[in-house]
C-alpha cells in the first residue's frame, strides 16, 4: 500500500515476498508439513466443524476444551478395510481407460492409472490420487499394463504421491516412466500373496518382450484369487493373445467370477472361445461416455449375454466396486450417491 506512494518501496516489497516465499518453501519440506487423512462420514464432519466452532468461540477454556474431542473422528477416522482371506475392486470413472484400486486386508494394489487428459491434467492427479487420499490407501504395488495413454496417462501423478510403491509393467525400457521409478517386467508365472489372496501374472511370455511389437499385445494379464472367488484384469489384449491364453498351461486358471472387459468392449477383443474358457459371471467395461471407439460394441455385448454375463460400465454406473465376500453384486457409485441433478442414462437392452 505504500508502494502506492513511493514507487521506490516496490523493490523492498520484492525482497520481502521473496524471503518469504523461500522460508515457506522450506517450510514446505518438514516432516507432517502436509497432513492427509481418510475422508470421515458426514456426520464426522459436522461433529469436526462444531468442534473448530467451540474453539475459535470467546469463551472460558474449559468449555472450549469440549471442542477437542469433537475433532477426533474427523482426524482419525479410517475406511474399513477388506477382512482377512478377502479382496476388494475398485474400477474408478476415469473415462476412457482403465484404472481399478485392488485391495486386501493389509495392502493395496492399483492396476493401471487411467488416460492423460492433457498436458495439464490426467486422471492421476483428478481421479485416482484424491481417491487413494480419501481412502488413506498406501499402495504396494503399481502394475501398468501396457504404454498406451489411456492406461498409463496417470502413472506419473500416482508414483509421485507413492514414493514406497514398485512398479511392474511390460513398458518398454526407454520410457519416460522408467526415470520416475525402475520397472520390473510382467512376466507369466510371478507370484505373490497378500493376506491371504493369491496375484499371478497370466501374459506376456518373457519371449514376447522380443518377438511382439503391437502394445495391445503385451498387456500384463492379473489373476486374483482367493480361493473361492477370482478376478481376472486383462488390459486390452485382443483375441490373439486370448487364443494364446485359452493354449497356454495355464488355461485352467482363466476361469474367473469378475472379468474386466479386454480393450473396454472392442470388436477385436472377447472371443467366444475366451469367454468359454472365462466363464465369468460379472464383467465389468471401464469406457467413456459417448467414447468415439464406441465401446462397449454392440456385438461385444450380444456375446457377454450369450454367455449370461451381467455387464457392468462406468457411463451407467460411475465408479464400480466388487467385493469377494459379496460376490453376487457391483456396488454403483451413481446409486449411492444419487443426486436429482445428476443425469441418468437408460440403461441398453441387449438381445441374446
Amino acid at each position: 500500500m505504500l508502494g502506492t506512494i513511493w514507487s521506490g518501496l516496490w523493490a523492498l516489497d520484492t525482497w520481502v515476498i521473496a524471503g518469504l516465499s523461500a522460508v515457506l518453501h522450506w517450510l514446505s519440506g518438514w516432516p507432517w508439513a502436509v497432513l492427509w487423512v481418510a475422508q470421515a462420514p458426514w456426520w464426522a464432519g459436522a461433529a469436526g466443524v462444531l468442534g473448530g466452532v467451540l474453539l475459535a468461540l470467546r469463551l472460558p477454556w474449559s468449555l472450549r476444551a469440549l471442542g477437542l474431542p469433537l475433532l477426533l473422528p474427523v482426524l482419525l477416522w479410517q475406511a474399513l478395510p477388506p477382512p482377512a482371506g478377502q479382496f476388494e475392486l475398485l474400477a474408478a470413472d476415469i473415462g476412457q481407460g482403465n484404472a481399478v484400486l485392488v485391495r486386501t486386508a493389509h495392502h493395496a494394489l492399483e492396476y493401471d492409472a487411467g488416460p492423460r487428459f492433457s498436458s495439464e491434467s490426467d486422471a492421476g492427479q483428478r481421479v485416482m490420487v484424491p481417491l487413494l487420499r480419501a481412502l488413506d490407501v498406501r499402495l504396494d504395488t503399481v502394475l501398468l499394463s501396457h504404454r498406451d495413454s489411456d492406461h498409463v496417462g496417470g502413472a506419473p501423478a500416482v508414483l509421485m504421491m507413492q514414493p514406497q510403491a514398485r512398479l511392474i509393467s511390460s513398458i518398454e525400457r526407454d520410457n519416460t516412466l522408467q526415470a520416475l521409478r525402475p520397472a520390473t517386467r510382467c512376466i507369466v508365472g510371478q507370484h505373490w500373496q497378500w493376506d491371504g489372496v493369491d496375484f499371478d501374472i497370466l501374459h506376456p511370455q518373457a519371449a514376447d518382450y522380443d518377438l511382439v511389437k503391437k502394445t495391445n499385445a503385451m498387456s500384463c494379464v492379473l489373476r486374483i484369487s482367493n480361493g473361492q472367488q477370482t478376478a481376472l484384469l486383462v488390459g486390452d489384449i485382443e483375441q490373439p493373445q486370448e487364443a494364446q491364453l485359452v493354449q497356454s498351461p495355464t488355461a485352467p486358471r482363466l476361469r474367473a467370477d469378475v472379468l474386466l472387459v479386454p480393450h473396454h468392449g472392442s470388436k477385436s477383443s472377447s472371443s467366444d472361445l475366451f469367454l468359454d474358457a472365462v466363464q465369468p459371471r460379472i464383467a465389468l467395461v471401464q469406457s467413456g461416455y459417448r467414447n468415439r471407439y464406441g465401446h462397449p460394441h454392440g456385438p461385444v455385448l450380444v456375446r457377454y449375454a450369450e454367455h449370461r454375463a451381467k455387464v457392468v460400465d462406468t457411463p451407467h454406473c460411475g465408479a464400480m466396486t466388487w467385493q469377494s465376500w459379496r460376490a453376487d453384486s457391483v456396488q454403483c457409485q451413481r446409486d449411492v450417491d444419487r443426486r436429482y441433478w445428476h443425469h441418468q442414462m437408460a440403461d441398453v437392452a441387449v438381445a441374446p
